[in-house]
């Protein structure tokens, strides 16, 4: 695994900046860098600790972020998203917000059956699996710009995945 490599560096102090933005109104945080700079690994990194899916006590029990006192206080405690957004080029490739959607949907039925149809917006239904769990959800999107980068062609394809975002993130629902 990385943490085995001989270049490792530790660097779970991030989960102690996410951390303090979590319940706050300006929860939206973009971590960049240039390529190859290891955002891909810190995403894993985010989802290991918040998700409720995993028991990774013992997986960060070594690192830095294992000391701070509110170390428990959100370790494994939500539904996390994890995307990456490049992956959806090949299959979705002139309709990748219909590839997110409908890959978000099917992965949320899995966990929580009775959610809204795919027809409605995507805030709408993560609102609707919150109420009925009364859990909330960490996003975190990996990639997030490679539409942006990679369709300067496809204007209609930048901003529909814009407006996804948007209503994602800044829409009356997603609050």
């Amino acid at each position: 695994s990385d943490v085995n490599s001989d270049i490792y560096v530790d660097k779970t102090g991030l989960i102690k900046h996410m951390n303090k933005s979590l319940g706050k109104a300006q929860r939206c945080i973009a971590v960049s860098h240039a390529r190859r700079f290891g955002k891909s690994q810190a995403a894993g990194m985010l989802e290991a600790y918040y998700s409720l899916g995993c028991d990774s006590k013992e997986l960060f029990a070594p690192f830095e972020i294992a000391r701070e006192p509110d170390f428990l206080v959100h370790l494994n405690k939500y539904h996390v998203i994890h995307l990456d957004v490049s992956s959806f080029e090949g299959t979705y490739r002139d309709d990748i917000v219909f590839g997110i959607k409908k890959i978000l949907h099917d992965d949320m039925k899995k966990s929580v059956p009775d959610i809204m149809a795919l027809e409605y917006p995507i805030a709408t239904i993560l609102n609707d699996i919150y109420e009925k769990t009364k859990c909330q959800f960490v996003i975190i999107i990996d990639e997030w710009d490679c539409v942006v980068r990679n369709y300067p062609d496809k204007p209609e394809v930048v901003h529909g995945y814009l407006q996804f975002l948007h209503d994602l993130f800044k829409s009356k629902e997603a609050k």
